[in-house]
């Protein structure tokens, strides 16, 4: 799926403003409010945050860091636009709901970095250091927050309504969309756009994942530095293999997880990966898993991370897909999409009547 807010990308070589030398650290104005460098490069930043998280292989693409610059500023004139017709509609935004949204953020901050709930106090204090780090004025928040929530009644009231439930042949036809391109059959692309293969292309990956032979594994990792010399690595394999001996005397797993592993976040969970598909781990360690009995615990494997000693904790056959159980799924994705598409010729409304100005900081 797409990573970054897809309803809201339009191409800026739409703007009929050429750029021009930037000013006041200014990076672009939609009607004359500006939209600043500083919110551009926060904006930037967290797209290639989210895209290093989901999909680290989109940044070895030769014009990523152009894709990553026009989805910025993309989303920032789209969101500005929306807000400044909300504003032109006097869309109200009612005191109830404004607090409600606040506390929806605040909410956020009620729990540490390990989940544990913390005092109301402790979440205060966590949430005005935040603010004190972004250089945001409780009321700048808030304000911040009101436009949002117009932003959302604007979308609610305007767009949504134009949006109808997929049919039942809409639903059918796209499942056998999916059939295909989960077989690698190109026919199943015919008449799409980019957008629209990219999008059919991440749903049937996603449901040969889901229909994959799977494992569920805890790991202990005896972490190596890559390029480490032959005598690091040997002493790691040596803690490995006392590791195991351990196992074999009677050690819970998860309890010497939780003390011995390298991997921290698994730890917290006793080693705990989930459920894992094939091609999802280094060779030697997916071969060992996919081997394994329910209960075994593997010998030390080798990858470039380390030693891993593995336990399955379950193992669960290829499934065949089916329509009933796709259902639910596909009429959200055809509902997503016909949203995409309102809300695409909605933006394409504004964008047209506006003056929009880009300029150059780079």
């Amino acid at each position: 799926m797409k990573i970054t807010n897809s309803l809201l990308a339009l191409a800026l070589a739409a703007s009929p403003a050429a750029a021009q030398r930037a000013v006041d650290g200014v990076a672009a104005k939609v009607n004359g409010e500006a939209i600043l460098i500083s919110e551009y490069q926060k904006t930037r930043q967290a797209i290639l945050e989210q895209y290093r998280a989901m999909m680290p292989d989109f940044l070895k693409q030769k014009d990523a860091e152009k894709q990553l610059e026009t989805m910025a500023m993309d989303k920032l004139v789209d969101e500005l636009l929306l807000t400044q017709q909300a504003e032109k509609l006097k869309i109200k935004v009612y005191e109830r709901e404004l607090e409600g949204g606040v506390a929806e953020i605040k909410k956020r901050f009620s729990r540490d970095e390990a989940g544990r709930p913390v005092s109301p106090e402790k979440a205060e204090a966590a949430f005005a250091a935040e603010l004190a780090r972004e250089g945001v004025s409780a009321a700048q928040f808030r304000e911040r927050i009101r436009k949002q929530l117009m932003v959302r009644k604007l979308i609610e009231e305007k767009i949504r309504p134009q949006v109808s439930a997929p049919d039942e042949k809409e639903v059918r036809d796209y499942y056998g969309r999916i059939q295909a391109a989960v077989k690698g059959d190109e026919a199943a692309l015919k008449g799409m756009d980019k957008d629209d293969i990219e999008e059919l292309n991440a749903v049937a990956q996603r449901f040969k994942e889901v229909t994959a032979e799977r494992v569920r594994l805890r790991h202990i990792l005896v972490k190596v530095a890559e390029g480490a010399p032959l005598a690091e690595k040997n002493k790691a394999r040596e803690k490995a293999l006392a590791l195991k001996k351990r196992l074999d005397a009677g050690e819970d797993f998860e309890e010497l997880a939780g003390k011995e592993s390298d991997d921290q976040e698994s730890a917290r969970k006793g080693g705990d990966l989930g459920y894992v598909f094939k091609g999802w781990l280094p060779d030697p360690v997916e071969a060992a898993a996919f081997s394994m009995q329910v209960g075994d615990n593997s010998a030390p494997v080798e990858s470039p991370f380390g030693w891993h000693i593995l336990r399955l904790e379950e193992k669960r056959a290829r499934q065949k897909l089916r329509f009933e159980a796709a259902r639910d799924d596909i009429e959200q994705l055809l509902a997503n999409s016909k949203f995409s598409r309102k809300l695409t010729e909605y933006l394409n409304g504004l964008k047209e009547k506006a003056s929009i100005q880009f300029f150059d900081f780079k």
